[in-house]
């Protein structure tokens, strides 16, 4: 069983506009990737698009494991993939009426390698939360070393 490693809840609450998650030292790759065809996530060197636009903010956390962590079946959105970071140091990207504004780096330890990711989305509303966290989105990255 799959143990995690390190994690990290970005206290930064990115407003609307989330870009993606972008290695630290090759950003600009980040805006060269499209949404894979289900339109939602999209990978590339250095990036993870995230086409996330219906929220008035998101909170974002990371989680760094040893092995494929279990799924979280109770979240409203999973997928999976991989991708390659150049630092090993991601954080995520929002672009709004142009300004550019950085959620806090998480530092996946290595650098140059090709990483599983699994990302989970859960929308909060109402009937869950008290009204200033209406329309937030939670979304988190479980990273994990893939296979050579």
């Amino acid at each position: 069983m799959a143990n995690i490693i390190a994690e990290l809840l970005d206290k930064r609450e990115i407003l609307k506009h989330l870009t993606g998650i972008a290695d630290v030292e090759a950003e600009w790759d980040l805006y060269g990737i499209n949404a894979d065809a289900d339109g939602w996530i999209g990978t590339g060197a250095n990036g993870i698009r995230i086409n996330e636009t219906q929220s008035e903010g998101y909170l974002v956390k990371y989680e760094l494991w040893d092995g494929p962590p279990p799924p979280l079946v109770s979240w409203d959105r999973a997928w999976s993939g991989n991708v390659r970071l150049a630092s090993g140091v991601v954080f995520a990207v929002n672009g709004n009426s142009g300004s550019v504004f950085y959620g806090a780096e998480f530092d996946l330890g290595r650098r140059d390698n090709v990483w599983q990711v699994r990302i989970h989305r859960k929308s909060l509303g109402y009937e869950e939360f008290t009204p200033d966290l209406v329309s937030f989105t939670l979304l988190k990255l479980q990273f994990w070393l893939a296979p050579l």
